[in-house]
């Protein structure tokens, strides 16, 4: 399994064609991000908005764009949504990506009856982070789509995030339902839910929980804390009961420590990546390259 960013990146330069299709990607990130990937190798990309402001974003970094980053004019960031989804649909692209447009109108147009990327799963966000203290991956779920998910969701949003952690190189989804304690209390209702899910289990998955990050993270404190099983101090999927925590944990991660972290949108056709508009470059490139290697190493996650 690929223990960092650096690997993963490694990764997407061996796969072929890779090409990301980004509305209103005219904002300096994410033109020094597809600028990055382009010198690398890791993909081709296609700017679905404003030339203008894409020609004042280069002026501003003193940089011409290579010959495999095509242009599409557009004024309209609906238009522009919906012309970069229809890529992606088409296969003249294979990665979806945001660029600097509103999270709705991004949304509304990866669900479009007509070009968008339905597939009939949930569609969950999947954040990948590099844990420096423990050198792993782990993908935490759900953070970015689902607000409060029922049991139903739960077990779909950890299936989604489990194939990208499996396109990522592992042997095993050690999925951790994650609470802020491990006894099923009805005061915390999303306790007494995941341990009706690891009781029951999901196909394919070593599930537990309700189990604290603690317990789910290290080694050394699933121990004092006498937990057995294959996923308490081992876990790779993080799976949070709502959006809010999984937000907060996230980007905790971003903004509070060195980890670095790439996110996208699984359940979709294709790879979906969906950031903030306050993600930096290397997030954004991560991000890319993340969703070079799952479009590349699995068929719609």
């Amino acid at each position: 399994m690929y223990r960092n960013f650096v690997e993963i990146r490694e990764a997407a330069k061996g796969v072929s064609n890779a090409r990301v299709a980004i509305p209103m990607g005219h904002d300096v990130s994410s033109v020094e991000a597809l600028l990055q990937a382009s010198e690398e190798g890791l993909a081709s990309s296609v700017i679905v908005g404003p030339e203008a402001g894409l020609r004042e974003t280069l002026s501003q970094l003193g940089r011409k764009l290579p010959g495999n980053i095509e242009v599409i004019d557009s004024q309209d960031p609906e238009e522009a949504a919906l012309r970069s989804v229809s890529l992606v649909s088409s296969g003249e692209a294979s990665i979806l990506m945001k660029g600097l447009i509103k999270t709705s109108i991004f949304q509304k147009a990866i669900l479009d009856k007509n070009e968008g990327l339905r597939t009939g799963r949930v569609l969950s966000h999947v954040a990948v982070v590099h844990v420096p203290r423990q050198d792993r991956l782990v993908a935490i779920s759900d953070g970015g789509m689902n607000i409060r998910p029922d049991e139903a969701t739960i077990r779909q949003i950890a299936v989604n995030a489990a194939g990208v952690i499996m396109a990522l190189g592992a042997q095993k989804p050690l999925v951790a339902l994650l609470a802020a304690i491990e006894t099923p209390s009805e005061k915390m209702p999303e306790t007494i839910m995941f341990a009706g899910i690891a009781e029951e289990g999901i196909p394919g998955l070593e599930v537990a929980g309700p189990i604290a990050v603690d317990g789910a993270m290290d080694p050394e404190a699933a121990a004092i804390k006498n937990m057995k099983g294959e996923v308490p101090g081992k876990a790779n999927v993080l799976i949070t009961p709502d959006i809010t925590s999984g937000n907060i944990f996230a980007k905790a991660f971003m903004f509070m420590t060195d980890a670095e972290v790439g996110g996208l949108i699984a359940g979709a056709a294709a790879p979906v990546v969906m950031l903030s508009r306050s993600d930096n470059a290397l997030t954004k490139l991560n991000s890319l390259a993340l969703g070079v290697v799952v479009a590349g190493g699995s068929d719609g996650l």
